[in-house]
């Protein structure tokens, strides 16, 4: 019985057994098959995970726009450049998608992941990465 304690707590101290392999997990998985829209915040963010892009970083980095107006064939304008933005990913002018509220405030869309919306995404994590990196 002692040799079995001890092997026990041998193999607990050793890491061999994990309480995260034995409990179950109480997250939902993952969808990453739309976007998020935070039009109060300019937050742009990947489904249901905590991936988020900061839209207001666009400011200082006007440049780095061209893949996103190209894509569009519209100008991210002045003088609010985040929100001309947000209203673009929320209102594509060739209609090619639509956006949808999330909750009654109106203040989240739910946008779709396709290859306009991922040339936003891509292009908000390069100027971040730029920005902090």
């Amino acid at each position: 019985m002692r040799i079995a304690l001890c092997l026990i707590a041998v193999l607990g101290l050793s890491g061999c057994i994990s309480m995260d392999s034995i409990t179950p997990s109480k997250r939902e998985p993952a969808d990453t098959s739309y976007y998020l829209l935070d039009t109060k915040y300019r937050f742009f963010c990947l489904g249901n995970t905590k991936q988020c892009r900061d839209m207001t970083k666009i400011v200082s980095s006007r440049a780095e726009l061209i893949p996103i107006e190209k894509t569009y064939g519209q100008k991210i304008s002045g003088p609010n450049y985040p929100v001309s933005l947000a209203r673009m990913v929320m209102n594509p002018a060739d209609g090619s998608y639509t956006s949808s509220p999330v909750g009654s405030d109106g203040r989240i869309f739910k946008i779709p992941v396709n290859d306009k919306t991922k040339v936003v995404w891509e292009t908000l994590s390069r100027i971040e990465d730029n920005l902090f990196n």
